[in-house]
């Protein structure tokens, strides 16, 4: 049997989205908070999934339980954040330890901030060619996008415009917080190898 609210959202019916969003959203979040133990961080986990419904409606199988569907995709956002938390975690430590106390990295410490340099460097390697040397120029040779834009004979919204989509791919790669440690450890280590 066909869920009409689901039929109705497939549509594009953003009253039908509402009523799913006003029926579901307290339990999700109870349900994502069961994961995270943080109350905001389930509120966020459960908005990303009414996004991420709303921008796949057309993918939604009426015939198919929306209710699993809400809690399945919550369950595996909030398992992704664990895991995107636990690796941040890990390179803020070293970003403290480098830039904040200002001692000598233990052995693991330096082997930590040598996979993020190895992750980082992966990363930068998948960028489109273009994009990749207007970012290599910004952040690792330190020109302004002025600078970039006369020497490559291109504008300076080109240079906007890639360095945004290069810092997409990173986020993507790396994690959001990660982006906030990659100048300072890419100047420390990527130009040191």
């Amino acid at each position: 049997m066909k869920d009409q609210l689901a039929l109705r959202i497939k549509i594009g019916d953003g009253q039908a989205f509402e009523l799913l969003f006003r029926k579901y959203y307290v339990r999700l979040c109870g349900y994502a908070y069961k994961f995270l133990n943080e109350p905001e961080e389930a509120r966020e986990v459960v908005q990303d999934v009414f996004t991420k419904l709303w921008e796949r409606r057309e993918d939604i199988d009426p015939e198919e339980s929306i209710n699993a569907y809400l809690f399945k995709m919550t369950q595996n956002n909030s398992i992704n954040k664990l895991r995107r938390k636990k690796v941040e975690s890990k390179y803020i430590e070293i970003y403290k330890l480098v830039y904040v106390d200002h001692r000598e990295p233990s052995p693991y410490e330096s082997l930590l901030a040598h996979e993020l340099n190895d992750e980082i460097n992966t990363a930068i390697s998948n960028m489109p060619p273009k994009c990749r040397r207007i970012f290599e120029l910004s952040r690792v040779e330190g020109f302004k996008y002025s600078e970039i834009a006369a020497a490559l004979h291109i504008s300076i919204k080109t240079v906007e415009a890639q360095i945004s989509k290069a810092l997409q791919i990173l986020r993507l790669e790396l994690g959001d917080v990660l982006i906030m440690l990659i100048v300072p450890l890419f100047s420390l280590y990527f130009l040191s190898s």
